[in-house]
């Protein structure tokens, strides 16, 4: 892709990484409905249940918490070693994009035959951590496709300050609705369908931001 301007670079890293938000949303409606009190995408949620695990709450495992931290580590550090010095940044997103889709694939067959349930979550951690791991590098600013805490204090408290760019403030929105229609989306695939059809639809979005980036990678 290195004959393509910037900006276009830029859009289309833009709206890979918003369809990997959705697919974030996706597999945390699928791990805290069906897999118990988790997130696989969320840390920051996993470190509270850890606690209140700890505190006695019988609702959460701390076991199973530690677990998606550890796979989503897992990930990270797998994103780190084999694929952070892929270039140019389309090349990076293509092979986390490769990567994701043979976990999330392995994930929807695991579920559908009722495989052990932290396997699953250790399985999908893992796929977040290199998702998250790339997202950062290629660091388009206002898209991490996970953590929308950071995304919504920047959208609520700098949009309309000289040091806040719009373009970013409308990624920020963007991002955040983005994750809202997919753990929607997953929320109504879990309860009306079945979990592994939630799962089967994340691994279509990473799937589609594989080809996308490959072919984008090859121009």
């Amino acid at each position: 892709m290195s004959g393509c301007p910037e900006g276009e670079r830029r859009r289309l890293l833009t709206v890979l990484l918003l369809v990997l938000t959705v697919l974030s949303g996706l597999v945390d409606a699928v791990s805290i409905l069906s897999l118990g009190h988790v997130f696989v995408a969320n840390m920051t949620g996993n470190l509270v249940f850890v606690s209140l695990g700890l505190a006695g709450a019988p609702e959460f495992s701390v076991v199973t918490s530690l677990v998606a931290l550890g796979g989503f580590a897992v990930g990270i550090l797998f994103c780190r070693a084999a694929l952070s010095r892929l270039s140019p940044p389309v090349a990076l997103v293509s092979a986390a994009a490769l990567c994701e889709t043979a976990l999330l694939a392995s994930a929807t067959v695991l579920h559908a035959l009722d495989g052990p349930r932290r396997v699953l979550v250790v399985v999908c951690a893992a796929a977040m951590g290199i998702q998250n791991a790339m997202a950062g590098r290629v660091g388009i600013a206002g898209l991490t496709t996970t953590v929308m805490t950071r995304t919504l204090v920047g959208l609520l408290g700098d949009t309309g300050t000289a040091a806040h760019d719009r373009r970013v403030a409308v990624r920020q929105a963007l991002s955040v609705a983005a994750l809202v229609c997919g753990a929607l989306a997953g929320g109504l695939l879990v309860l009306l369908v079945t979990p592994p059809a939630a799962l089967a639809a994340a691994t279509g979005c990473a799937l589609a931001v594989a080809a996308a980036a490959t072919v984008a990678a090859r121009r």
